[in-house]
C-alpha cells in the first residue's frame, strides 16, 4: 500500500513539474511575435539647416519625393509593431530610430535637431476625432531648441493657454472658436507672431509646430491633419 502511495505521489509530482514548465514557457514574451493591424504615419522634416530627406521604413521607401525643411508627407498606412524609421538626406546623412506603432493609431513623426546639430526622430500620437464642427481643433508642438524659456500661445485678446512649451513638448488639443487669431511668442520676448484665423478652418484638425533661430524669426508651421 505504501508503494502504491509513493508511485501516485511521484506521478503527480512529475505531472505538476511538466505542466508548470509548459505554462512558464508559454507565458514568456516572444520577441518575434508579429503585431497584427495597421497604423497611419505622417513624416515631417523639421530640421532648418538640413538637406531634403527621403524617409524609409524597414528599408522600404515611404515618401514619394524628398522632403524639404517644413514639408510633410500625407498619411501612409504602415504595419503596426516595432519599426525602423530612417531619414536619409540627399547628402547621404542618415538618421535612424526604432519606433513602436499601435494598431489603429495615427502618428506624426518629425526629424529634429538639438542646438548642437544632433538629429533624432520623435513621434506624437494624433487625435483625429472632432465632435465640434464649429471650431478648429489644434495642438502646439515646439520643435526649436533655441529658446530655453519656451513658447507661449494665446488667443489674440486673452491670456496664454499654452505656457512655456519647451523643445520637443506637445500641448494637449484645444478647440478654437471661429475667427480667433493665435498670438505666439518666445517667453520673455516682445516679438509677437500671429497665426491668422483664416488659416484655421472650423471642423479641421491642425498640428502647429514651431521653428526659429531667434525670437524674431519664430515661425509657425500649420499642418492640416484631416
Amino acid at each position: 500500500m505504501k508503494i502504491f502511495t509513493k508511485r501516485v505521489s511521484s506521478f503527480y509530482l512529475f505531472l505538476f513539474i511538466a505542466t508548470s514548465t509548459i505554462l512558464f514557457s508559454c507565458s514568456k514574451t516572444d520577441p518575434d511575435v508579429i503585431v497584427q493591424g495597421q497604423s497611419k504615419l505622417k513624416v515631417v522634416n523639421a530640421v532648418q539647416t538640413e538637406t531634403k530627406q527621403d524617409v524609409f521604413i524597414d528599408n522600404e521607401r515611404l515618401t514619394t519625393s524628398a522632403l524639404a525643411f517644413g514639408e510633410a508627407s500625407d498619411y501612409v498606412k504602415i504595419p503596426s509593431g516595432n519599426r525602423n524609421l530612417s531619414y536619409v538626406g540627399t547628402n547621404n546623412t542618415n538618421t535612424n530610430g526604432n519606433l513602436s506603432f499601435t494598431p489603429s493609431i495615427t502618428y506624426s513623426t518629425f526629424l529634429v535637431a538639438d542646438r548642437n546639430g544632433n538629429r533624432e526622430i520623435i513621434s506624437y500620437e494624433d487625435n483625429l476625432s472632432n465632435a465640434d464642427m464649429s471650431t478648429a481643433k489644434i495642438r502646439i508642438i515646439n520643435l526649436t531648441p533655441n529658446f530655453t524659456t519656451g513658447i507661449n500661445i494665446s488667443i489674440q485678446s486673452g491670456s496664454p493657454f499654452v505656457n512655456a512649451l519647451l523643445f520637443k513638448e506637445a500641448s494637449n488639443y484645444f478647440n478654437l472658436e471661429a475667427g480667433a487669431d493665435l498670438k505666439c511668442n518666445v517667453v520673455g520676448s516682445g516679438s509677437i507672431k500671429i497665426v491668422s484665423a483664416s488659416q484655421l478652418i472650423p471642423g479641421k484638425i491642425y498640428s502647429i509646430w514651431f521653428s526659429g533661430l531667434t525670437a524674431a524669426t519664430l515661425t509657425a508651421h500649420v499642418i492640416a491633419d484631416n
